[in-house]
């Protein structure tokens, strides 16, 4: 019975990763890979997942590869994440800008910790491990001037549950170009196009989790303070379609803080902190350190910290 116990956590982990409680369109929990639909970052899960405008940041391509272009030295990542029931993540990337062109590679890593198995009658066998890992390889390339910038991503994916395993490829594909109005940016990215080349057992293929996302930047003119203002519309193909917004604002010292809000996130009726989410950061000299926080009314808390260094 070891087989059958094995699908059905991976049918649990699918559900709980797919990061919406209201699973009600029928495309729900149809793809694997499901930790791919995880947000990567601190900054990002601040301003509530709208992170596709956003240029210049070494955590970007995770949500737009053209947005890794505009780093002005080499810059190097490494995030941690405490998600939900006992499961940890990390992402550790770096790029190197050269004129026109930036080029970046990443390592985004999940972990379940260990399970516990049983038979048909619950009869207790020991534990076992389940994990993930996407390794990936961007490049960005600026157009007509700096106005439009071009970046893609190749990706290889490997997912395990206690003896079997899974592996797929994929591209992420991007754009980021000026807006109408002066400090505006405006991103589309599709992520995950691709196939699975090895499934868990012979006939056993999951399909990707393609994700398709438009956003907005705006640094508005004559504000009393540095303002950012972000939003995105994401549509996958495994879900209904949602909003995220945010705001990034900055103090002095290098202080800044993030709130954010995502419709994706559910939860109680009724429970005031329905898809909201807050982080701030610290920027000392070459380092940079951000926080963010969220949650998950019916299943938890999800802490995030980013700490980057221009080398």
């Amino acid at each position: 019975m070891r087989m059958p116990r094995i699908t059905l956590l991976a049918v649990a982990l699918s559900a709980l990763l797919s990061q919406n409680v209201h699973a009600i369109n029928d495309s729900a929990g149809t793809t694997g890979f499901s930790f791919l639909k995880v947000g990567v970052g601190a900054r990002a899960a601040g301003l509530g997942g709208a992170f596709t405008a956003i240029r210049s940041d070494i955590e970007a391509p995770a949500w737009n590869p053209a947005g890794l272009h505009g780093l002005q030295a080499r810059t190097a990542s490494l995030a941690y994440t405490s998600y939900l029931v006992d499961t940890e993540a990390g992402f550790l990337s770096f790029a190197m800008p050269g004129g026109d062109r930036t080029f970046g590679v990443s390592v985004n890593y999940f972990n379940y910790g260990d399970l516990h198995r049983t038979d048909a009658d619950g009869q207790d066998l020991g534990t076992f491990s389940a994990s993930d890992l996407a390794a990936a390889v961007t490049a960005t390339q600026s157009l007509f001037g700096g106005r439009l910038s071009a970046g893609g991503s190749i990706k290889s994916i490997h997912s395990s549950i206690d003896d079997y395993s899974a592996a797929a490829l994929a591209f992420d594909l991007g754009l980021l170009f000026m807006g109408p109005l002066e400090g505006m940016t405006l991103g589309a990215s599709i992520a995950n196009l691709g196939s699975v080349y090895s499934g868990y057992t012979d006939g056993f293929d999951d399909s990707l989790p393609v994700l398709l996302r438009a956003g907005i930047a705006h640094r508005p003119a004559h504000f009393p303070v540095p303002l950012l203002i972000v939003a995105d519309f994401t549509v996958p193909n495994d879900n209904d379609a949602y909003a995220t917004f945010g705001a990034e604002i900055e103090f002095g010292g290098g202080l800044t803080l993030r709130p954010g809000y995502s419709l994706q996130q559910g939860g109680s009726a009724g429970d005031e902190t329905l898809g909201l989410s807050a982080g701030g950061g610290l920027e000392l000299r070459s380092y940079r350190v951000d926080y963010a926080f969220s949650s998950f009314p019916d299943l938890g808390d999800v802490h995030r910290v980013s700490l980057s260094r221009r080398l």
